[in-house]
């Protein structure tokens, strides 16, 4: 058995067994209150030995490091057998004790044999034969000392084989199982080996009768060949061409690439094709990775291993394809397992600058037999596209965002607000809104200058739209040193423990600025509708006047709307 075997048991063996010594204790302390023994020892000695055994148990089924802890296994198979036994010296148990006694001896041996590795020696048999030998000396015998006389001795010495007995025929039939088992397994791994030499045998001879089928059909193939080339061509042709008019009416580069995507596969009849797009390409803040396939095996393995293939292209350093397989042939361990037959790269890029790859597979032989220009210009189109995509994107993030703070700006606020509160109300969203302003900010810039001032106002934005993110929500820059942030479906007590810790980073950040350090506080109004406001055209408002109490009460606090007359920070 590995090791990794046997560390899965160790969880459900240490929950099995804090059951069974619990039940023991139980079991102690009930025999001892219905008086079936009155002996306190009896009592007070199992009930402490079984708490020891879970103590100890628990360090002996928490192994270090992934390594299997043989010697207190071992110390331990010997050592609970004998404290369980060394109690009926000093007290005689009652029948019904004894039997749990020797039950959870059992138990614990049968532990032993789950973890034992080499069975049918002579040191097994002489462990289990000491274990009983001691334990059932001190259990049967001294036990009942008292009350067998003369011969009757012998009973002891039957009840003694007995449970020697029972621990050899437990190690035996353990032994015995493990080696049929064994036994079924080998044979069935053999079979199975037998199975798949068969099976490629078979698959070898399935390439050659397709080969000599090829060979038969060739002269046939060639004279239909030229013409099925020609029209694909004009079909690949003309695809490109509706490609390309919808790139120049689309400035969605997802979009753009599903369209490529799906044309590439409806035209080339792919098993799979993937494209995989760095961050920061067309102003996207995470990788895009998208997957048409028709075999969810592919897809897997693509997924896991698509990032590992762009890093292996963008250090090749070249903006020629990459053949991955080539008739089942992996020249790169990726992809592997997913019965592909043909996978081949195809770096994304712009001036030499590799920014994504395309990855199409296919379980067909000789599948990139016609060559690549389909999908290099697949490609190339695509990059035109998302040149002209991030210059509109750029653009219009230009109109919505500040430029100091890159967070959404007044202008962009006033258009998307209206559109959001009327499909709250419809949809009968909690909606928040919450106000925030930089405390003595005329006082930065007279102190300290206006770049430090703007200093200042980078480091609160980068705060706010940090929470919007988190919690996502939506940061605004509303005025000079005023900022929003929107939450949908959060009310007034969530919001309330948001914006505290979010107040608390904002007090705690320290701005340097040249030899400066300033510290920064702010105040905060929030108001939510419709728990404190039943119109949610007035959630602005009330969120700014809030706002203002917070100002005009000490600053460096937080009002909620409605409730001015608590003060949190």
């Amino acid at each position: 058995m590995s090791e990794e075997y046997k560390l899965s048991y160790f969880k459900s063996f240490k929950m099995f067994n804090r059951a069974a010594y619990a039940l023991m204790i139980v079991f102690a302390l009930l025999v001892r209150g219905s008086e079936i023994t009155k002996s306190n020892f009896f009592m007070f000695y199992y009930s402490i030995l079984f708490i020891v055994m879970i103590g100890l148990d628990e360090y002996i089924f928490k192994p270090k490091r992934n390594k299997f802890p043989y010697l207190f296994l071992g110390i331990r198979v010997y050592l609970y057998p004998i404290l369980l036994a060394i109690g009926t010296i000093f007290c005689v148990l009652p029948g019904v004790y004894l039997v749990g006694v020797i039950s959870v001896m059992l138990y614990i041996t049968c532990q032993d044999l789950i973890f034992t590795d080499v069975f049918n020696t002579f040191g097994n048999y002489t462990k289990r034969g000491v274990i009983g030998l001691v334990c059932g000396s001190m259990m049967l015998y001294v036990q009942y000392r008292e009350e067998i006389l003369g011969v009757w001795i012998l009973v002891s010495v039957f009840a003694l084989a007995v449970f020697i007995s029972m621990l050899m025929f437990v190690y035996y039939f353990h032994y015995m199982t493990v080696a049929h088992l064994d036994d079924r397994y080998t044979k069935l791994y053999f079979k199975n080996a037998d199975m798949i030499t068969e099976n490629k045998k078979l698959l070898r001879f399935q390439e050659r009768v397709e080969k000599v089928n090829s060979e038969i059909n060739y002269q046939k193939i060639n004279l239909t060949k030229a013409n099925d080339d020609l029209a694909k061509i004009n079909e690949e042709t003309r695809s490109l061409i509706e490609v390309m008019k919808y790139f120049s009416a689309s400035f969605n580069v997802e979009n753009n690439a599903h369209v490529m995507l799906k044309n590439v596969v409806d035209i080339k009849q792919t098993g799979a094709v993937a494209l995989y797009l760095d961050k920061d390409v067309y102003m996207n803040e995470e990788p895009y990775l998208e997957i048409i396939s028709d075999n969810a095996v592919a897809e897997t393995l693509l997924k896991q291993d698509i990032e590992n293939i762009y890093e292996a292209i963008k250090r090749r350093k070249s903006v020629n394809p990459l053949v991955l397989c080539d008739n089942y042939d992996f020249k790169y361990p990726y992809l592997t397992g997913g019965n592909l037959c043909n996978v081949v790269v195809f770096p994304a890029y712009e001036n030499e600058n590799v920014y994504g790859v395309m990855v199409v597979t296919s379980s067909k032989y000789d599948f990139f037999e016609n060559g690549y220009a389909f999908y290099e210009s697949s490609i190339m189109d695509f990059t035109s596209a998302l040149i002209s995509d991030r210059l509109y994107l750029q653009t219009e993030d230009m109109a919505k965002k500040d430029g100091l703070t890159k967070i959404y700006n007044r202008i962009y606020f006033n258009q998307f607000y209206p559109a959001l509160k009327d499909e709250v109300e419809q949809s009968g969203d909690v909606f928040t809104v919450c106000m925030l302003d930089i405390d003595h900010f005329k006082r930065v810039n007279d102190t300290y200058g206006h770049l430090a001032g703007d200093e200042v106002i980078k480091a609160v934005a980068k705060v706010d739209n940090d929470f919007a993110k988190k919690y996502n929500g939506t940061a605004v820059r509303y005025g000079g040193e005023e900022f929003l942030l929107i939450l949908r479906g959060k009310g007034v007590e969530e919001t309330l423990k948001i914006l505290q810790e979010m107040h608390e980073i904002i007090k705690s950040n320290v701005i340097e600025f040249e030899d400066y350090k300033i510290q920064v506080n702010s105040s905060m109004g929030i108001a939510c509708y419709p728990e404190t406001c039943s119109d949610i055209h007035d959630v602005l408002d009330r969120s700014d006047k809030a706002m203002y109490y917070s100002k005009e009460h000490g600053r460096g606090r937080i009002t909620i709307d409605g409730r001015e007359g608590e003060e949190y920070t």
